[in-house]
């Protein structure tokens, strides 16, 4: 019998877990080079990114960055992990219904908690969460259709 080549032994749903924990890391790993490396995002008016990071730690990081990548894929070939396999589709529908759903949460109704709900809010802001929420939903329907399917007039 062949020798295992990692003194770690893992069993299915231990592997599993690694598999996904290590591919979570990837992704914030991913975020953080974005955020080192790339401008502020132009295309945002409610959230400012603010250059607030001590002199010179982008220089420090991305090194300690890759780093952790490389021991990460590492113990992936060490630990036999298979990559997990992501559904574009699904991952942007999940995103547009959820955004839908905060939408569809942050009408007059649901603010009563925040305190007194006036009129103007009923009559002018809900008919538009509405309409946006309504255009995520219609954008997330239609990723539920089989790919490459015809899109119906």
């Amino acid at each position: 019998m062949a020798e295992p080549s990692s003194p770690i032994r893992l069993n299915e749903h231990q592997r599993r877990r690694f598999e996904v924990l290590f591919a979570r890391l990837e992704d914030s790993l991913t975020r953080i080079e974005a955020m080192l490396t790339t401008k502020a995002p132009t295309q945002h008016r409610l959230a400012l990114v603010e250059e607030d990071g001590p002199d010179g730690f982008r220089g420090h990081a991305l090194p300690i960055l890759a780093d952790l990548r490389a021991r990460i894929w590492q113990l992936a070939d060490e630990l036999d992990l298979r990559p997990r396999t992501l559904s574009r589709r699904r991952a942007i529908g999940a995103t547009l219904s959820a955004e839908a759903i905060r939408l569809e949460d942050s009408l007059s109704g649901q603010l009563r908690g925040y305190g007194e709900v006036d009129q103007s809010v009923v009559m002018h802001l809900d008919p538009v969460l509405e309409e946006m929420a309504d255009t995520l939903s219609a954008l997330a329907g239609a990723l539920k259709r089989p790919p490459n399917s015809p899109r119906k007039a």
